[in-house]
């Protein structure tokens, strides 16, 4: 292990070998950081941050595969920079980097949603495509480096097969889409998970890393900053199971009415973005299916509403 000091790079930010590139427009859904590994082998990340390093890096051919940490095309709107490299990802969000129908069954119940919209035009717009995986990982493998050492970390919840990246040398952790952002946890795919998310958040608790990093929001924490921020972001689960209680209390109600009240986002962000509203609705129906799992709600099929137990 070695004491690593982070230093600016004209993209980014560098420990060691580790070169992590920020997304400048983060905040836009169709990108995410990057990183790339310098060294043997050479790895790229998440290609999706600068469209013009990671050109430069696969003209020169200085990577030797590409690692996607999920399926969704804002950490892999750029792969098809390396698409003669081998392509790796997590065993279960494989199928939807190789099937675009995969990824529609993946992320959505309604192929006329809003969200579906979005996505055929996104997708069409940034070139992203259907690609080969040539390797799978599971979780907990490691890969020698020319200096140090990386290991996949599982983190289902907000994919089943979300990764992030942990590098023994300089003690750092890169935890992707537990992005640590004010809006807090997204999982509004058909295949996200509440119950995952929260338990990956509990197995990261336990890493006793020097440094954190996320896919969105250019920034290395320290440990303190880090915990502070993950203890803010996971609390948004309890928030809002808490609102969602709160508006039942007032009288039974049904889901649509219970999206209209602003749970996740506020109400007047839902009521003029389609997508942020079928966001809400998305993440809302999995908060109420796993009270109901609890016993702390009960549904009434004949009027569609839900009550307080």
């Amino acid at each position: 292990m070695v004491t690593a000091d982070i230093t600016a790079t004209a993209y980014g930010s560098k420990l060691s070998n580790i070169e992590f590139v920020w997304a400048r427009n983060s905040r836009e859904f169709v990108f995410s950081n990057s990183i790339v590994i310098h060294g043997s082998p050479a790895l790229v990340i998440d290609p999706s941050a600068n469209f013009s390093y990671l050109e430069n890096l696969a003209a020169q051919k200085k990577i030797d595969y590409v690692v996607n940490t999920h399926y969704h095309g804002d950490h892999r709107s750029l792969n098809p920079l390396f698409k003669s490299l081998p392509l790796i990802c997590h065993e279960a969000d494989a199928p939807a980097i190789s099937s675009y129908e995969t990824y529609e069954r993946f992320a959505d119940r309604d192929p006329s949603s809003a969200y579906a919209v979005w996505r055929a035009e996104i997708f069409h717009h940034m070139g992203i495509t259907e690609e080969r995986v040539s390797d799978t990982f599971s979780g907990g493998e490691q890969v020698a480096l020319s200096e140090g050492v990386l290991e996949w970390i599982h983190l289902p919840g907000h994919t089943p097969g979300h990764t992030g990246v942990y590098f023994h040398h300089i003690r750092c952790l890169f935890i992707a889409d537990i992005d640590l952002t004010p809006y807090g946890p997204w999982y509004a795919n058909e295949v996200s998970n509440i119950d995952h998310f929260l338990s990956s958040i509990d197995k990261i608790r336990s890493f006793a890393a020097d440094y954190y990093v996320t896919s969105h929001g250019e920034r290395i924490y320290t440990p303190e900053q880090f915990h502070d921020k993950l203890n803010r972001f996971a609390a948004h689960f309890g928030d809002r199971d808490a609102r969602i209680l709160e508006k039942l209390g007032e009288r039974p109600r049904t889901l649509a009415e219970l999206c209209y009240r602003g749970i996740i986002y506020r109400k007047p962000s839902t009521l003029s973005d389609p997508l942020k509203a079928y966001f809400e609705e998305q993440m809302i129906r999995k908060h109420l299916e796993r009270l109901l799992s609890q016993g702390t709600i009960r549904h009434d099929p004949t009027e569609n509403r839900y009550f307080l137990t």
